[in-house]
């Protein structure tokens, strides 16, 4: 039975109770990839005698962080060529993105959250190619399993209103007839019927969720309510309840989503769900920009979570999302990068730094979060809808062994004043490369950045290659088509733009997003 005792001059931990746990000098023992006991580091190297030992006073431990919302690209949306945008403009643009290799490339965006401290994360496979979708899953399970990381994966689905924020075919009938073609033929390829995607959902959890490993679960996914049938999130929701699985989706990420709830059922999509009976503690929402005060008192009343991705929405042009009101009104908000973070790569202790400086309001006494808060929502918060729920997220006995080793140097020099709180240095300064070690289950997966399992350079090395050929001849003729479709789509939503409950100029986002 292999065991470790890790050494921290601070352990920062959310708690079960929603208390911080602080412990100076303390120490995590663990066996076989559970905790057995937390306490100070004097007592517990007394009593145990461990395979090995890992930290010191150089050292701070926290939980392994969740990133709970991610679409598993490595070589990010930049990177293969589409620029940030308005969101409903940006993903017409990705139509064009050339293909890649899933298993290079999941293992590669894998590897990046491991150096940043992610160990459990929340994939959301995109709609692709139906006649390689099983294949497809395959290769990112296998790559998520290969570089050691825990994944709640999850492959969404739309069934309607796949071009713009109406019926497809009512949209495409007003394009030129050639380019409503084109449309139709790439819209082909990743057709299927909602028994379809029922019948794949089921036969992926039968293979994957009791995973020897412990470290996957499956989970239902609709795309959002726009994109899908009232009868589809209905069965969604029955299925969610045959199989005790979650359901991950996203809501109202831009204002143009609020705005189609307010014409299609003169509500928002928030109260739309409720009165569907969706609602409820297996529901996390990636996004909710959008939302009323009377939707967030219908998602925290239901035990949903949000799963908030402030540098996605800040890049995609929607907005602020109230954090604030979220946590005041006791909503589970958790914290994701969406592929898409600030600096353009999977790092999630700079999503934290963004999130804790970005939802503080101007003014004396107004709301500001805390890093407490800020800690919870990418741990034990973003823990509750991964289906990993009370086993990870928290350094408390019973739980798994996943935690990081912050190396405290680089933070204290030249000077930390010592009754700095210590929370307040590692959001505050920690960066990647401070982090010294990442364990997951017990196991070392990363020291100093390097990893244990896989050569990460080698990986980089065949992605350059397999990208720096020339575009295939189809991915060029959907970039021509994607780009013919453009200024349709913006026409489309100039009609919806006064629609959404949006600002009064130099409204503060938090008091307009609160307008229905």
């Amino acid at each position: 039975m292999a065991s470790s005792l890790i050494r921290g001059r601070y352990l920062l931990s959310p708690a079960s109770g929603g208390e911080t746990t602080a412990l100076t000098d303390g120490a995590v023992y663990q066996e076989d990839g559970v905790i057995r006991e937390v306490g100070s580091w004097e007592d517990l190297r007394g009593r145990y005698q461990p395979d090995e030992e890992l930290g010191g006073p150089g050292y701070a431990i926290i939980p392994g962080l969740v990133n709970s919302h991610h679409h598993g690209r490595g070589v990010t949306t930049l990177q293969m060529g589409t620029c940030d945008d308005c969101l409903e403009l940006w993903i017409l643009d990705g139509w064009g993105r050339r293909p890649y290799d899933h298993y290079l490339m999941t293992l590669y965006t894998a590897l990046n959250m491991l150096e940043s401290g992610t160990t459990t994360v929340m994939y959301n496979h995109p709609q692709m190619a139906t006649a390689t979708l099983r294949e497809d899953v395959d290769a990112v399970l296998r790559g998520f399993r290969d570089a050691g990381m825990r994944v709640a994966f999850s492959s969404y689905f739309r069934n309607q209103n796949r071009v713009v924020y109406a019926a497809d075919q009512d949209f495409l009938s007003g394009l030129p007839s050639d380019l409503g073609e084109s449309v139709n033929r790439h819209l082909a390829a990743t057709d299927m019927t909602d028994d379809e995607y029922f019948a794949f959902f089921a036969e992926t959890y039968d293979r994957y969720n009791s995973d020897p490993s412990g470290k996957l679960r499956v989970l239902l996914s609709p795309s959002n309510v726009q994109w899908n049938s009232d009868e589809f999130l209905q069965r969604t929701r029955e299925a969610a309840l045959r199989y005790n699985t979650p359901i991950h989706m996203h809501l109202v990420e831009s204002n143009y989503q609020k705005a189609f709830g307010l014409r299609t059922w003169g509500k928002t999509p928030v109260e739309h769900l409720a009165d569907l009976e969706f609602l409820g503690p297996e529901l996390s929402c990636a996004h909710a920009v959008w939302l009323t005060e009377r939707d967030i008192d219908l998602l925290a009343g239901a035990g949903a979570t949000v799963c908030h991705n402030a540098s996605s929405n800040l890049r995609l042009k929607n907005g602020i999302a109230p954090v604030n009101p979220m946590l005041a009104r006791g909503l589970n908000v958790a914290m994701g990068t969406d592929s898409t973070a600030i600096n353009d790569d999977d790092d999630l202790l700079q999503e934290m730094r963004l999130v804790s400086r970005l939802h503080r309001q101007p003014g004396i006494g107004a709301p500001a979060i805390t890093s407490e808060q800020v800690l919870a929502m990418a741990t034990a918060n973003a823990a509750a809808p991964t289906g990993f729920a009370g086993e990870i997220g928290v350094l408390e006995p019973g739980r798994r062994a996943d935690m990081l080793l912050v190396r405290l140097s680089d933070l204290e020099d030249p000077y930390l004043e010592p009754d700095l709180p210590p929370l307040e240095a590692v959001l505050g300064r920690a960066k990647s490369r401070d982090i010294a070690a990442v364990i997951v289950d017990g196991e070392v997966l990363t020291r100093d950045g390097s990893h244990q399992r896989v050569d990460k350079d080698e990986i980089r090395r065949e992605l350059r290659e397999q990208l720096s050929r020339p575009a295939e001849p189809q991915t060029l003729e959907t970039r021509r088509m994607a780009a013919r479709l453009r200024p349709y789509a913006e026409e489309f939503y100039r009609a919806w733009a006064d629609e959404s409950g949006g600002p009064p100029t130099g409204a503060p986002h938090y008091v307009y997003n609160s307008r229905t």
